[in-house]
């Protein structure tokens, strides 16, 4: 039997990328750069949206602050607390002759 003069595929691909072996290497490194930005870019959109939703959060409760502030004033008034006071305790004001002063120390 004679031999074939085609050399086998494999051998011939394998010869071929020995040969080229720089452009091999660059091209596996233009495409693992590329699948870097890509995944740089998909982290990037995801902390953008997970730092707008903080914001919004914040915004939120910084309105619940201030709405709780604006009733703490509210609650706290002074003569919110008097009339409370005489209406649902039965306190009166104590008069210049009842009151005791305490002498400091």
């Amino acid at each position: 039997m004679k031999a074939s003069r085609v050399p086998a595929l494999l051998t011939v691909l394998f010869e071929d990328l020995r040969q080229h072996l720089v452009l091999v290497l660059l091209f596996l490194m233009v495409i693992g750069s590329a699948m870097a930005v890509i995944y740089v870019s998909h982290s990037h959109r995801l902390l953008t949206i997970e730092r707008d939703d903080l914001l919004s959060q914040r915004d939120e409760i910084d309105i619940e602050w201030r709405h709780l502030q604006i009733e703490q004033n509210t609650l706290t008034e002074h003569n919110r607390v008097e009339r409370i006071a005489e209406q649902r305790l039965n306190m009166v004001r104590a008069e210049a002759e009842q009151e005791v002063l305490v002498p400091w120390q």
